[in-house]
């Protein structure tokens, strides 16, 4: 009876649901996806930084997680759905500090399995993105609590809640200040804002990204120019292309929220427009207002200098990441909702759901043999376990590919490895007389000029090549 009625909670099933996409990525590919890849790599020594680009918080964490369960998959899989989880938490928290009923707080968890950022992206690759989304919504609760009870606690907490956001990704500045700037605007945030004991929040915000920013300092060229390649933002262009990128930007935006805006809208559109019976609106819908007025004004101003050429849905967290909650407490009412709009809500959501668990068990299935064959179906674990034992012997392992290195210290925790010429592991007391040089057959790079072996793996009509040439280390390329 007792697990009966724990089912019978709706939190429950995001913790079932989270269990499915764990064993789905376990079991069925042992194949890294391209971030954790670089979390392989970048984990195995703690470090100010990392020229990823992306502060360092995550990669800290994947270190703790390898010590206690090894370099590998599980260590990655487990930290990314701990932080999911914790963001689902902390969600349902912050819903509790702004809904009136029930219902309404599991609309806003739940929303997150309507925008697809969260519902797809999020399980095929995402890291630093992840952190990100826990960070803004701690920051959040920490920011209403500080309101609700302004005690040092607090004061505290909102310096370690903005802290983790902006070592979880450097977007979190796009969150952080709209938000801090719409706290500023209301009497209630600013009392608090303003009083001699932020002091203390700033002194743990300065603790926590300090040593960061210190690195930064250090490297903030290389680290500057990676993103503004990726950006790629233009102060020579015409007013008329600027007017398009506000286009891109506000289309790109929309995209982030669909289908949950759509679904939402078009069940309580006449709470949307009607304010008969609404909620008595308190300061902290008022502060989510105010931050989407910020963030309207800061793209217009930024029209009239800049443009940039293109967007990418999944860089809207900071900005949009809130949208759930904004609208939900527009359509809120004393009443509670009505059964049809409940089932609507709840029917999308299964639906929804149950197609991508679907097409992530296909990709990992029969993906290859629907000629859809992707990166997670590349057998390079299961090449690698062939190599015969002899090989790694006394033998440092060596490769150019970064992609094969990260799989190489996954496996192979026994050997020193060389990765693009970074050493990994070489505290490992080995002989190391002899050189295992890999590569696979999407590598490119100046082969030795001597007998190759080769191993191969196929994956319905495509093969997996695994190139390997055993030397002693001195002639190693």
């Amino acid at each position: 009876m007792t697990i009966f009625k724990l089912f019978k909670n709706p939190l429950s099933w995001i913790f079932i649901y989270l269990i499915v996409h764990i064993l789905i990525r376990l079991l069925f590919s042992t194949t890294l996806q391209v971030d954790d890849a670089e979390q392989v790599r970048h984990a195995q020594h703690l470090l100010l930084g990392y020229l990823i680009p992306q502060p360092p918080l995550y990669s800290w964490l994947s270190w703790v997680m390898f010590k206690v369960l090894g370099t590998g998959l599980l260590a990655l899989t487990l930290l990314k759905y701990v932080i999911i989880a914790l963001t689902f938490w902390f969600t349902y928290l912050v819903s509790g500090q702004l809904f009136q009923h029930a219902q309404t707080r599991y609309f806003a968890t739940f929303a997150y399995l309507l925008m697809p950022s969260f519902a797809w992206h999020m399980h095929q690759g995402f890291t630093h993105t992840i952190l990100l989304g826990f960070g803004i919504i701690l920051s959040l609760h920490a920011l209403l609590s500080l309101k609700n009870n302004p005690n040092l606690n607090n004061y505290l907490y909102v310096g370690l809640a903005f802290g983790v956001g902006l070592m979880g990704k450097y977007s979190f500045l796009l969150f952080m200040i709209p938000m801090l700037v719409a706290a500023l605007t209301i009497d209630s945030f600013r009392k608090v804002l303003i009083d001699k004991k932020i002091l203390f929040t700033i002194g743990v915000f300065l603790l926590v990204v300090g040593p960061h920013v210190y690195w930064l300092s250090q490297h903030y060229q290389e680290i500057f120019l990676s993103i503004d390649q990726k950006l790629q933002v233009n102060n020579n262009n015409l007013l008329i292309d600027r007017i398009k990128s506000v286009g891109a930007f506000s289309s790109t935006a929309i995209a982030f929220v669909v289908p949950f805006a759509l679904v939402f809208i078009v069940g309580s559109w006449k709470q949307l427009f009607n304010t008969d019976k609404r909620i008595e609106r308190r300061d902290v819908f008022i502060l989510l207002n105010r931050f989407y007025l910020v963030i309207i004004a800061s793209v217009i101003i930024l029209a009239l200098f800049v443009s940039m050429p293109h967007f990418k849905v999944r860089w809207f967290h900071p900005l949009m990441m809130m949208f759930p909650l904004w609208l939900l407490a527009r359509t809120e009412r004393k009443y509670l909702w009505s059964k049809s709009i409940v089932r609507w809500f709840y029917g999308i959501v299964i639906i929804f759901t149950v197609l991508v668990i679907s097409i992530r068990l296909l990709q990992v299935t029969v993906g290859p043999d629907l000629g859809k064959y992707s990166r997670l179906n590349r057998p390079m674990v299961e090449t690698l376990n062939k190599l015969p034992d002899h090989l790694m012997q006394n033998s440092i392992i060596k490769t150019q590919d970064e992609f094969l290195g990260a799989h190489l210290l996954s496996v192979y925790h026994g050997n020193n490895i060389i990765i693009n010429d970074v050493y990994h592991q070489n505290n490992i007391k080995n002989d190391d007389s002899k050189c295992l040089l890999l590569w696979d057959n999407d590598e490119v790079f100046s082969k030795p000029s001597v007998e190759t072996s080769s191993l191969s793996t196929w994956v319905a009509d495509n093969e997996y090549k695994l190139f390997y040439v055993l030397m002693p280390n001195k002639n190693c390329l």
